[in-house]
């Protein structure tokens, strides 16, 4: 594909000049040389502008003056020349062939480069298959479970969005919908060339039990225009906490009693209040009356079995969480 072109009526594109005494032969030249010879556009797309480089240069002794260069063929033009350029020997310009074809199928053209001197210019072919445009976006994965997260607890899963076609494509909107959950990540608008990919972080948050729903909706301009991605996730209820209560112990009495009574107050000077219904037989009584936060003394006195009853014993505290 690089190799060399110069097509002339004579003289593989040189111009010459007879020897000043008279002497037939050649004493200087200009040479055209393009490169590359021939221009492929195999990889074009419909309605997407694809360009090459072209070199052009003098590989000869006299200086040569590039007039023209039309390119020949639908979707095809030059950017570069300004209509006459001077090259002197040894010098070269380049140019650029861009490509925006208007139909998928084989397509030839042609390139046409012309000199100041009619007996050197060069052609060079033009040629390619050009695609149908294919706008399309996958989206993985297709659905996203986070499961049963506890309350106040955030999970995060990602979604990647890729263009599998042979042409950019615009991404217009990506939004959540759905309480509990929010995205971060691929800001739109943004364009996604063929292949390209974006990663897209979705968390889950809730703070009250029950299960949730929602999507992660995708829009551009892809034969699929709007793509929903369902969301779910369960958030489990928070445990209970126990009721509070206050659990009693004392040592028994060097008397024979039947047994004790336990009271309770808000200072440890009383006054206090009998909390079981029942005379205790052992040595320990949970009190499950109380409130979370307070702060209780309790007492105990030991009964015998004539029901005369001890005074009280020292007073504990005690605070309940």
């Amino acid at each position: 594909m690089a190799s060399i072109v110069a097509i002339t009526p004579s003289l593989i594109g040189c111009a010459t000049s007879p020897m000043a005494s008279g002497t037939p032969g050649i004493v200087a030249s200009a040479r055209l040389v393009v490169t590359p010879s021939s221009i492929d556009f195999s990889s074009a797309v419909v309605g997407v502008q694809s360009s090459q480089t072209l070199q052009v240069a003098n590989t000869g002794e006299e200086a040569l003056t590039v007039t023209g260069v039309v390119a020949s063929g639908q979707g095809l033009s030059i950017n570069g020349f300004s209509g006459s350029t001077l090259l002197n020997p040894g010098t070269s310009s380049t140019l650029t062939v861009q490509f925006t074809p208007k139909a998928a199928g084989p397509f030839t053209g042609n390139l046409s480069v012309m000199t100041n001197t009619a007996t050197i210019n060069a052609a060079v072919p033009i040629a390619g298959t050009v695609a149908a445009a294919n706008l399309t976006i996958a989206v993985g994965p297709t659905s996203v479970n986070f499961g049963t997260v506890s309350a106040g607890k955030a999970a995060s899963q990602s979604v990647t969005l890729t263009n599998t076609g042979n042409t950019e494509v615009t991404v217009s909107k990506i939004l959540v919908s759905g309480t509990g959950f929010s995205m971060t990540g691929g800001g739109a608008p943004l364009q996604l060339s063929s292949s390209q990919s974006v990663t897209v972080d979705v968390q889950f948050d809730s703070s009250v039990a029950g299960k949730y729903t929602g999507a992660l909706m995708v829009s551009s301009n892809a034969s699929d225009s709007s793509v929903d991605v369902p969301l779910a996730g369960t958030v489990a209820a928070a445990p209970s906490s126990p009721a509070p209560s206050v659990g009693l112990k004392w040592n028994a009495s060097t008397s024979t009693v039947t047994g004790y009574n336990v009271y309770r107050g808000g200072a440890s000077s009383g006054p206090f209040t009998r909390v079981n219904g029942s005379l205790v037989p052992g040595l320990s009584y949970t009190d499950q009356s109380v409130t979370a936060g307070a702060t209780y003394y309790y007492v105990t006195t030991a009964v015998d079995s004539a029901g005369v009853e001890s005074g009280y014993s020292n007073a504990a505290e005690a605070v309940v969480p």
